[in-house]
């Protein structure tokens, strides 16, 4: 998709695009409205050292408070202004969207635990039945049972932490091996660079080339390395959470063996047992029932707000592009193609939490507690169905809109690969295979250059 390089460079583009405009007008507040916007812009997109979330943020504001007033004028300055104020909501609405996930975490985080309350639960109900009769031995051997599957999901953890630790070692060695290869590719280019003083111009230029030849293929192999680092770092978490699985049913097999143990040696007492794990299955299901209705009330508030927060500020974003036209509509274009997509992710992670709540409705039915939750699985798969045909949707708009740029040259291949990726996230077409040597996802080789121009020289557009 649209990387981060592209994403600082549309930044960086739109600070140009400012700056370039900014001395068409006679307003001296627009002209000093859009140099500050161009620095801010200009500031976030090299790193500068100050631009935390919060600062970062209010310069966001600031710089759309900053426009606002000048979007609609005719001095010169409009276009600029809307182009400035979309980038800036966009930018609020990154951020926005960054918490946005963690409340989607914290909620995915909540509907977990209670999942694992109901395992617990459904452990005591077991316990109770078994204590409430006088001879434990039928009791004892369901739970031995219940342990016997506890450890063949133990072992089957134990498979799965295996195969995962094993296609991390694969990725790591295939990291090492393009990492060398780029090495290798840097190594030659830097050679070859030795070589150009002591050579004629001609020659020289015919080096110069084949430096750019070996230090993109070295950027090609540094490119996947990072790519395959990125799934290595999304292996670790699942790595983490089998282990625990593993660790959870080890605590479950303690507590089982121990109520069995507890069977055999309270056997002419199995009525007062049952009567005490009858109160300990009571009390689960109110802590059970608790959690859900803080579950509910934090997905129907926190997580909702959050969502929204995000979705409104990009919808924002989009609607202010549509007075950027004219000298500036390919970079518009553009950013209007990467906030399409960020509101088709914010809207795709609202379908997956929809989901996940889904599921923890449909473990509460499985477990046979009281509930509406036929009904409340229905809803929430329904809300699940439209968010993600609503993200689908909004990915082909992102890629109708980077097609809107008009941009050719190596550049214009590169968005139009990118545009066919977000077609596919939105049902079109089928995801091709991946080529690591047709791999076409934008670098920063690509994207750099010596002029003042925003993007590399080939992004020319049909309109000029």
């Amino acid at each position: 998709m649209i990387n981060r390089t592209l994403k600082l460079t549309l930044l960086a583009g739109a600070a140009l695009a400012l700056g370039s405009i900014a001395g068409c007008g006679e307003s001296d507040d627009a002209q000093a409205a859009m140099k500050q916007a161009e620095r801010a812009f200009t500031s976030i997109s090299v790193g500068d050292a100050n631009a935390t979330p919060s600062f970062s943020e209010q310069s966001y504001k600031d710089t759309e408070q900053a426009l606002a007033g000048f979007a609609g004028d005719e001095d010169g300055y409009a276009e600029a202004a809307a182009l400035g104020v979309a980038m800036a909501k966009k930018g609020q609405a990154a951020l926005a969207s960054q918490r946005a996930s963690r409340v989607e975490s914290d909620a995915r985080q909540q509907a977990r635990v209670i999942r694992g309350m109901i395992n617990e639960w459904l452990t005591m109900d077991a316990i109770a039945q078994a204590a409430g009769k006088f001879d434990p031995a039928p009791e004892i051997r369901e739970i031995l049972d219940i342990i016997e599957l506890r450890r063949q999901d133990i072992a089957s953890y134990q498979n799965q932490l295996d195969q995962i630790r094993e296609e991390i070692e694969m990725h790591e060695a295939k990291i090492a091996d393009l990492r060398a290869k780029a090495d290798e590719q840097g190594n030659q280019a830097g050679a070859l660079e030795l070589q150009m003083p002591r050579v004629s111009a001609q020659e020289a230029a015919e080096l110069a080339q084949q430096v750019r030849e070996f230090t993109l293929r070295a950027d090609q192999y540094l490119l996947e390395a990072v790519r395959i680092e990125g799934v290595v770092g999304q292996l670790g978490p699942g790595s983490r959470e089998v282990a625990l699985n593993v660790e959870k049913a080890r605590s479950q097999i303690e507590l089982l063996e121990s109520a069995a143990q507890e069977l055999r040696v309270r056997g002419q007492k199995s009525q007062e047992d049952a009567k005490q794990a009858r109160t300990n299955a009571s009390a689960a299901v109110e802590r059970i029932n608790a959690a859900v209705q803080e579950y509910i009330s934090f997905r129907n508030t926190e997580a909702r707000d959050a969502s929204e927060e995000a979705l409104t500020l990009i919808r924002g974003s989009i609607s202010a592009l549509r007075d950027a036209r004219d000298t500036i509509k390919d970079i518009a274009s553009l950013n209007k193609g990467d906030a399409q997509q960020m509101l088709a992710e914010i809207t795709l992670r609202q379908a997956s939490g929809f989901a996940e709540e889904a599921q923890l409705y449909l473990a509460l039915k499985e477990a046979g507690l009281s509930g509406n939750w036929d009904r409340m699985i229905e809803d929430a798969n329904q809300q699940s169905i439209e968010l993600k045909e609503a993200a689908q949707q909004s990915y082909l708009d992102a890629a109708a809109s980077l097609r809107g740029a008009r941009i050719r040259g190596v550049t214009g291949d590169k968005l139009e690969a990118t545009a066919q990726r977000l077609e596919t996230l939105g049902g079109l077409t089928p995801e091709p295979e991946f080529d690591a040597s047709q791999d076409e996802t934008f670098d920063d080789s690509e994207m750099d250059d010596t002029s003042d121009e925003p993007m590399d020289p080939d992004m020319d557009s049909e309109e000029g």
